[in-house]
């Protein structure tokens, strides 16, 4: 396997740096946590000591039944060969989900403060195992994705002063060099087939580009994930399987809304609300509630009952249409319609720089495909065009042009180079890995007991 850069890296050598905690990363099955922490752990320590509660059942029973904190080292030494070193050793406990009980000895285990831990565990089932009972204060809590598309520049070779540079033109509102844009169409198309897992993502390096390579990996791991929820959902494996079927059929049938009543004739929100937590949860599935009013906070109208199922992984989804969509999508056909996959992306992207994800429909004004909080108090609605018709966004100009909401600016992403016209900036969809930065979108706290101290002046 080919080393992958990836961001969750320099967030731990941050934690390391600053942070008195325990560390857990969280997310789907296959998204390079355990490989990333280990890199991680080589650098920056002299020793490290893995255990994967998986593998290691015998080990697994042993934490979990340690009294106290020696009790705990003394037993973890048990299984290692390598040294302990305080102050420069990491401890990784990696498929944590597989003995959640563990978790409540971290409390203890920061406070003795000997060496540094990082948790991780895969959240297929865990909501409902414990794994995040964890005492507040002493973990810091991370969620690993699939390789956004700024990260898969990086594995084919992109130079950071080009990333850098198109990040600047967003900003400053101008075009980027034309050769560059075309090029970097080209790596998006790309991207959109190969997606950001890192097995996917090194099946097409290591092949030269051999897309079939690539889909054979994809399908794999969509077949895996079936076998994950047979095995860990419980009596809902059924119920939850049919949601994760119906995810391609949904996205392109009609306006893309689920209908929940396509997985069973008498299947309600109401009653079938856990089976889309799960996959969400899991890090399967992506989520976009509908809201009521175009005003912040956007939670405070989302609708729950409607809304858009994606995939967490642009490659794995366009592994569940004909290869003839994925040819479509790579060589720029128009043919078939391409809207959908090219939403899946942009909430994959959006939801990397954890951005809430909103959706914004009424009968009168029509359908914004993404609408986000604003760090100046706003919203910025957001339009995904696949085609060649940028220009044409009425549901965003209806929305501009009401007073009652006080927008200050809409984003449209499309094909285009980047240019502004009146309050309407058009985006290329390769810039989508810096929107938030780009529209000072609000991120969702990782962490929030985040100490905020105000300001008191004296009179």
């Amino acid at each position: 396997m080919l080393m992958l850069k990836r961001k969750i890296m320099q967030q731990l050598i941050d934690w390391k740096a600053s942070s008195k905690k325990a560390m857990l990363v969280t997310g789907a099955r296959q998204v390079g946590k355990s490989y990333a922490i280990r890199e991680f752990a080589k650098r920056e320590y002299q020793s490290y000591i893995e255990i994967n509660l998986y593998d290691d059942k015998a080990a697994a029973k042993a934490l979990l039944t340690a009294s106290d904190v020696d009790e705990f080292l003394s037993r973890l030494s048990l299984f290692t060969r390598d040294a302990m070193i305080p102050g420069d050793t990491l401890v990784f406990i990696d498929e944590v989900q597989e003995a959640p009980d563990i978790m409540t000895m971290v409390k203890f285990l920061v406070q003795d403060g000997r060496f540094d831990y990082v948790f991780s565990g895969s959240m297929l089932g865990t909501e409902f195992k414990g794994v995040r009972s964890y005492p507040v204060g002493y973990v810091t809590e991370r969620t690993m994705r699939p390789m956004d598309f700024e990260e898969f520049c990086w594995a084919i070779g992109v130079r950071e002063e080009t990333l850098e540079s198109i990040r600047q033109c967003c900003k400053n509102k101008q075009p980027v060099d034309e050769a560059v844009h075309e090029a970097m169409m080209r790596n998006f198309r790309t991207y959109l087939v190969v997606g950001g897992m890192p097995d996917a993502v090194d099946a097409f390096l290591e092949s030269g580009g051999d897309l079939m390579a690539v889909r054979r990996v994809q399908s794999d791991l969509n077949r895996q994930y079936r076998h994950d929820i047979s095995q860990y959902a419980g009596a809902r494996s059924l119920q939850v399987r049919e949601v994760f079927e119906q995810i391609p059929i949904q996205l392109t049938d009609g306006n893309g809304r689920f209908s929940v009543t396509a997985i069973g004739e008498n299947a309600r929100y109401s009653r079938n609300q856990k089976d889309f937590v799960w996959l969400v949860d899991a890090g399967v599935a992506l989520k976009t509630d509908c809201v009521a009013e175009p005003k912040t906070p956007l939670k405070r109208t989302a609708q729950s009952p409607k809304f858009k199922l994606y995939q967490s992984d642009t490659g794995m989804l366009m592994a569940r249409y004909p290869v003839s969509t994925a040819q479509a999508a790579y060589l720029d056909d128009g043919n078939p319609n391409l809207g959908a996959i090219y939403e899946n992306v942009v909430a994959q992207e959006l939801a990397a720089q954890r951005i809430p994800l909103y959706y914004y429909m009424s009968k009168k004004k029509g359908e914004v495909d993404f609408i986000a909080d604003t760090q100046d108090d706003s919203v910025m609605p957001v339009e995904v065009k696949s085609g060649r018709s940028y220009m044409v966004h009425a549901a965003i100009d209806a929305l501009l042009a009401n007073p009652e909401y006080r927008l200050k600016e809409g984003v449209v992403v499309s094909r285009s180079n980047v240019s502004c016209r009146g309050n309407v900036l058009n985006l290329p969809l390769y810039s989508l890995w810096c929107l938030a930065d780009v529209a000072g979108l609000v991120a969702e706290d990782d962490e929030p007991e985040r100490p905020f101290t105000m300001q008191i002046q004296a009179v």
